[in-house]
């Protein structure tokens, strides 16, 4: 009965840095809907650095989190989270003291974030979940951040970063 949970399984898992500079980050607010770009080109390892990318949002809430600014963070988070002023108070209390705490474990160098996505995975045209590598906790499995896509841009709807 239970030997289904007890077979090994296999687990690809390819490392990725993406490279997002700071400088561009006012950039990337206004950035244009995502497009092709939001998947690598076949063969090429190196995630873009589109601005609209899930990964770019993911990065644009570690700067915010190593700013210790909750208005940034709260910008790439899900609007349908966000909605009541009770909403924005739990997130701030819980997610956010736990985000912004942690958020240089993620980065190599704050003065020029970077992340490393250990694996992608497309749940839907309108879901994706990044696991992204803790760099403090080199044996610490990779943390998982679920985005959605809402509107043409993508948002932050879970993460446990």
């Amino acid at each position: 009965m239970f030997d289904r949970f007890l077979r090994p399984t296999r687990v690809l898992v390819c490392a990725v840095t993406v490279p997002l500079v700071l400088a561009n980050a006012a950039a990337w607010a206004n950035a244009a809907p995502p497009s092709a770009q939001d998947k690598p080109a076949s063969g090429d390892k190196a995630a873009t650095a589109d601005a609209a990318a899930p990964d770019a949002v993911v990065v644009r809430a570690i700067v915010a989190g190593l700013a210790n600014q909750f208005e940034g963070y709260l910008a790439e988070v899900l609007p349908d989270l966000k909605e009541t002023a009770e909403q924005k108070s739990q997130m701030q209390r819980y997610v956010w003291k736990r985000f912004s705490g942690q958020a240089a474990w993620y980065v190599a160098d704050p003065a020029k974030p970077t992340m490393t996505v250990a694996r992608r995975q497309a749940i839907s045209e309108t879901k994706v979940k990044l696991f992204i590598k803790d760099l403090k906790n080199k044996d610490a499995m990779p943390r998982p951040i679920e985005l959605t896509k809402k509107d043409g841009r993508w948002f932050i709807s879970s993460n446990s970063l």
